[in-house]
């Protein structure tokens, strides 16, 4: 898999400069990374890395899918260009299966190796802006994590197009257009949930507005719905030693002590909760509808930028 093709470093992995100064980005744009090409199925990233002496990767082009198989459930991560790749642990739990990657199609990988050290050593804050990536990106994993909890299949589903869509959306006048090709299978490795139950998550989501399907994938329209403000505040865990006995006897007391809730106020505790579920939803759809107005307007905003930093980053040409 040996390669001459090169990337300047500006142009494969323009966040890693965000730290940096005028003068240092101006000495960086002469940085380069060697670009190797993958072709579709199953990618040893291990071996490309060792073959290459690199410790890490950036895609370029295409799609890279982990997948990880804990009993009968397949979980997987969509990783795009401006996506890190890097070597996994091998720290995994024995109960785990391996963690698998493929490439979708040919898939175009900068390497991150001896080049990137030495300007790392001139310039160090190119690995405060290797965190920050590899922050960006395990952030969008923890959402998606959160998006696996959703109770209804099509919220999930939803929630998930517009996650992928803040890496690789297009803003259009109609909505956001996100040009993947995902199978319906591949949305429910995504989100936790069986196939045939994506079909029927979708075609709501299309019935609703919510979404339009398109050839090359999907027109988002609608948001996900917005978090409550009312929603229970999460405690944090408490690690202790427990004592020997301890579960048996805070067990048994349990079971021993009398109901102390009459049906009369288990009734008003419903009707109680009711309400507050009412006037809760009604507060979520109106901060939903000034939310969708602005939406799309901020994405716009934001890829704006993005190209006129990139602009103004990449060296003049000769």
């Amino acid at each position: 898999m040996a390669t001459t093709e090169r990337v300047a470093l500006l142009e494969a992995r323009p966040e890693l400069t965000r730290f940096l100064s005028s003068p240092e980005l101006d000495e960086v744009a002469r940085v380069t990374l060697p670009v190797v090409t993958v072709d579709e199925g199953a990618l040893e990233l291990f071996d490309v890395l060792r073959q290459h002496r690199a410790f890490g990767a950036t895609v370029l082009d295409g799609f890279v899918i982990n997948s990880l198989r804990i009993g009968e459930q397949t979980g997987i991560q969509v990783l795009g260009p401006g996506d890190l790749l890097l070597k996994g642990s091998e720290l995994m739990p024995l109960w785990s299966g391996d963690v698998e990657s493929r490439a979708g199609d040919s898939v175009r990988l900068g390497l991150f190796g001896t080049e990137l050290l030495a300007a790392a050593f001139h310039h160090p804050r190119l690995i405060q802006g290797l965190y920050a990536s590899v922050g960006d990106q395990l952030q969008r994993l923890t959402a998606q994590l959160v998006i696996c909890q959703l109770a209804r299949v099509d919220e999930r589903v939803l929630a998930m197009l517009w996650l992928l869509s803040e890496s690789w959306g297009q803003v259009t006048p109609s909505g956001v257009r996100l040009p993947l090709g995902l199978t319906h299978e591949t949305l429910g490795a995504l989100v936790g949930a069986r196939r045939p139950t994506v079909t029927l998550a979708l075609r709501k989501l299309v019935e609703d507005g919510a979404i339009v399907h398109q050839d090359a994938g999907w027109l988002l329209i609608e948001t996900p719905a917005q978090p409550a403000e009312s929603a229970p505040k999460i405690l944090l865990p408490e690690l202790g030693t427990v004592a020997a006995g301890t579960w048996t006897d805070t067990q048994s007391d349990q079971n021993a002590r009398d109901p102390t809730e009459t049906y009369a106020e288990l009734r008003d505790t419903v009707r109680r909760l009711r309400e507050q579920h009412l006037t809760s939803r009604q507060e979520s759809r109106d901060r939903l509808n000034r939310v969708r107005s602005t939406r799309v307007r901020m994405i716009a905003v934001r890829q704006q930028i993005e190209k006129d930093a990139l602009k103004r980053r990449s060296p003049p040409s000769s």
